[in-house]
C-alpha cells in the first residue's frame, strides 16, 4: 500500500476513475521514518515531517476537516464513522515550574503573572501558587520535556534583551583562552594587521576539487564521502583549505571585486582503510590576488605575488617567534599546483611548516580566476609547536660592526639558500649577518648558465672592537670555502 511515512504505493494512488476514498490519518515512528528515508535514498515532505514528530492526539478533529474539505471540493459523501486504533496513547507532561528558581536562572525579575500569561498562550495548562507552577504542556509541543524547557520559553517571549548583563562570578567560573586559542588569536591578529580578512568556507566540497587544482593527494588520506550529501558538489569533506578559497576569489571577482585578501584557519578531514573515525587537521591557509590598494594618479596599483605572500608569512612568524625560518624552492615535480620557480616550502629548522607559492594558470583557468593569485597553507599544529612565548634578548651592540658587500659569479642551478646556508657555515662566530640584496645576470659580463648574486655581510665582535686585519683573515677563509663549495668566483 505505501512505505509508511515516506511515500504512497502505485496501485493505491488517486486516479480519474477513482469513486471511493479510504481516508486515513496516521502517525509513524520518527525513527522508523527517518531510517526507511534514508536507506531507500527517498525524501520526501512526509518523511521530512513525521521525522520531526507529529502530534497523536486531535487525529479525530483532523481527519473530520479533511474529509469535509473533499465531500466540498469533489461534491461526494462523506460516510459516518471512524476507526480509531490508539493503542498507546500519548499523554500530556506535567512539569513542575519553580518561579524564584526561573528568576535566579535566567537573571531578571520576570513577574509570575507574565509566566502565566506566556504559558498560556503558548497553549500550556498552568495551576498552582506563585511559587510553584504546575504546567501541562501540550502533545503538539514535544520539544517540552523538562523544567528548563519552559525558562526558555518564558524568557523568549520575555525578551532577552531586557536581561542586564553581568560577568559569570565565582573561582571557578573564570574563563580563558588555552594555549592553542591565543596563539590561534594571535595567528588572526597578525594576518589582519597585514591587511588579509577572515572568511569561512564550506567544509563540504566537490570530489573533483584537488584535481581541479592539479594538487597531488599523498599524504592527504583518502576523501571522507557523505551519507547523505545535500549536492554532488558538496558530497566529499575537504581536505585542502585552498580550493574553497579559489571558489571565494572567483565569486568576488564575477561581482566586481579585484583586489581579495583571504585568509581562513580551518580544519580538514582524511580518511584511512581500517580506521572508523576520519583524521582531522587545522590548517592555516590563506589567499592574496589583485593588489593592496586601488590605483592613484601618484602611485599606481601593485599586482600581488608569490614575495608579497611571503613577506606577509614572514611578519606571521615574526609575531610567533618562530626561529630558524626557511624557504625552500619547489620543483615543479614537487608543487605541480604551483606556479614552477614562485614556489616554496616554508620550514623552521628541519620542521615543515607548510608551502607558499603561485598558484599554476592552469588551476586558475579550472576555478575561473584571474590570477595571478599567490597563496599559502600551513599546518597549525606545527605552527603553534615552532612558535614561542617571546624572542630571545639579544644585548645592544658595544662595538661597531664591519660591513663588506660579496659578489660571487655561481652556476644557474645555485639558489640563494644554498648561497647563504654556505656562507652562514663559513662565517664563524664573527658573522653577525648575511643578506642578498643583488642577482646580476648577462652571458657577455657574467657567462652563459651563470649569475652573480651580491651579499651585503656584518661581522661584529661582542668583546672588542675588530680591526681591518681580524675582517679580512675570516673574509679570506669565507670567500675561499663559498667559492669551493657553490663553484663560483668573486666578481672583479
Amino acid at each position: 500500500v505505501c512505505l509508511a511515512g515516506v511515500m504512497g504505493g502505485l496501485d493505491s494512488e488517486v486516479t480519474d476513475d477513482t469513486t471511493t476514498v479510504l481516508l486515513e490519518c496516521a502517525t509513524f515512528s520518527t525513527a522508523h521514518t527517518s531510517r526507511t528515508s534514508r536507506n531507500l535514498t527517498l525524501t520526501s515532505e512526509s518523511s521530512m515531517r513525521y521525522e520531526r514528530g507529529v502530534d497523536a492526539n486531535g487525529i479525530e478533529d483532523r481527519s473530520a476537516q479533511a474529509a469535509a474539505l473533499i465531500a466540498l471540493l469533489s461534491g461526494g459523501t462523506v460516510a459516518s464513522g471512524i476507526v480509531d486504533v490508539y493503542p498507546q496513547p500519548v499523554e500530556p507532561k506535567v512539569l513542575p515550574l519553580r518561579t524564584k528558581r526561573l528568576q535566579n536562572f535566567v537573571g531578571a525579575p520576570i513577574p509570575v503573572d507574565f509566566m502565566r500569561k506566556a504559558l498560556t498562550r503558548l497553549g500550556c495548562k498552568e495551576e498552582g501558587d506563585d511559587e510553584l507552577l504546575q504546567v501541562t504542556a501540550p502533545t503538539f509541543r514535544p520539544d517540552l520535556e523538562r523544567e528548563i524547557d519552559l525558562y526558555e520559553e518564558v524568557l523568549r517571549l520575555w525578551g532577552m534583551d531586557q536581561v542586564p548583563m553581568t560577568l559569570p562570578g565565582g573561582p571557578e567560573r573564570i574563563g580563558g583562552r588555552n594555549h592553542e586559542q591565543a596563539l590561534s588569536y594571535r595567528v588572526g591578529a597578525a594576518l589582519r594587521a597585514c591587511g588579509m580578512n577572515e572568511t569561512i568556507t564550506y567544509s563540504f566540497v566537490d570530489p573533483s576539487d584537488l584535481d581541479k587544482l592539479r594538487m597531488p593527494q599523498e599524504n592527504r588520506g583518502e576523501a571522507v564521502e557523505l551519507i547523505n550529501p545535500m549536492s554532488t558538489e558538496q558530497s566529499v569533506m575537504r581536505r585542502s583549505i585552498i580550493p574553497g578559497l579559489l571558489h571565494s576569489v572567483a565569486h568576488n571577482q564575477n561581482h566586481g571585486v579585484k583586489d581579495v585578501q583571504l585568509y581562513e584557519i580551518g580544519t580538514v578531514f582524511a580518511a584511512a582503510e581500517g580506521r572508523k573515525n576520519p583524521k582531522e587537521r587545522k590548517l592555516l591557509a590563506g589567499v592574496l590576488c589583485g593588489s593592496w590598494n586601488e590605483p592613484a594618479w601618484n602611485a599606481p596599483a601593485v599586482e600581488l605575488g608569490f614575495f608579497d605572500a611571503k613577506g606577509v608569512l614572514e611578519n606571521l612568524l615574526r609575531e610567533l617567534c618562530v626561529k630558524k625560518i626557511r624557504f625552500k624552492a619547489l620543483s615543479a615535480d614537487e608543487a605541480p599546483y604551483l606556479q614552477p620557480g614562485r614556489a616554496a616550502q616554508v620550514l623552521s629548522g628541519g620542521t615543515v611548516l607548510g608551502w607558499l607559492g603561485e598558484i599554476h594558470p592552469l588551476a586558475l583557468e579550472a576555478y575561473e580566476v584571474n590570477g595571478p593569485v599567490a597563496a599559502f597553507e600551513l599546518d597549525m599544529k606545527s605552527l603553534i609547536s615552532a612558535s614561542n612565548p617571546m624572542r630571545d634578548y639579544v644585548d645592544v651592540p658595544r662595538f661597531p660592526a664591519i660591513d663588506i658587500d660579496l659578489a660571487i659569479v655561481v652556476p644557474e642551478e645555485v639558489t640563494a639558500e644554498r648561497l647563504l646556508q654556505c656562507i652562514s657555515s663559513a662565517g664563524g662566530n664573527l658573522l653577525e649577518s648575511a643578506r642578498l640584496f643583488d642577482v646580476y645576470r648577462d652571458p657577455q659580463k657574467v657567462g652563459v648558465g651563470k649569475k652573480s648574486m651580491a651579499v651585503s655581510l656584518r661581522y661584529r665582535d661582542k668583546e672588542r672592537t675588530l680591526s681591518s686585519q681580524d675582517v679580512e683573515k675570516v673574509h679570506e677563509r669565507l670567500v675561499r670555502k663559498v667559492c669551493g663549495a657553490t663553484g663560483g668566483e668573486v666578481r672583479g
